[in-house]
């Protein structure tokens, strides 16, 4: 009588080891985000932020930090500023440059790049910047959106002081008579 107790709690043992491990623990996915982050510039180097809404929550809440102004709070006020800022502009292109990092979790993800971009004012005039982008993606459904992100240039570097150079006075001489 033991002995068919510890055989059925033996094949019950092993029964259960070998159930298939995937119905209790969800296998985390691993997203590339890299070609999603480049997608994101390419739709802003359109210079219609209607292009770029679809990587972007809807979320009023939300707190976007660009270049000018200094914030945008929701999509929607993020949106209008950044018409208004591209108004003086015919092109753009943005291009990721150097290093990105990516660190994610199941439903939440961060990175960081570095980027390049020339805009062409409607004058012809064009202007060219470096850039620092930080942010922060949040899964929603089947997508990854933009919840908050921070663009930034690097300062100029200061130019260094101009130092007169120093000049010793000559000791005052009396006239020769």
């Amino acid at each position: 009588m033991i002995r068919r107790f510890v055989v059925a709690v033996l094949v019950l043992a092993g029964a259960l080891n070998g159930q298939d491990k995937s119905k209790t623990k969800a296998k985390a996915e691993h997203y590339d985000f890299h070609p999603l982050m480049q997608q994101v510039w390419e739709a802003w180097s359109t210079l219609n932020p209607d292009n770029a809404a679809r990587f972007y929550s809807k979320d009023a809440e939300r707190t976007f930090f660009d270049l000018a102004p200094m914030k945008y709070t929701g999509w929607t006020e993020y949106a209008a500023g950044v018409k208004k800022v591209f108004a003086d502009y015919s092109s753009a292109k943005f291009n990721l440059t150097g290093t990105t990092h990516v660190a994610q979790r199941p439903a939440i993800a961060w990175a960081t790049a570095t980027g390049h971009g020339v805009m062409t004012k409607k004058t012809g005039a064009k202007e060219e910047l470096d850039f620092r982008w930080t942010v922060l993606w949040e899964k929603s459904g089947d997508d990854w959106l933009i919840v908050h992100e921070h663009v930034s240039t690097p300062m100029a570097a200061a130019k260094p002081a101009v130092v007169p150079p120093v000049t010793t006075a000559k000791p005052a001489t009396a006239p020769k008579k």
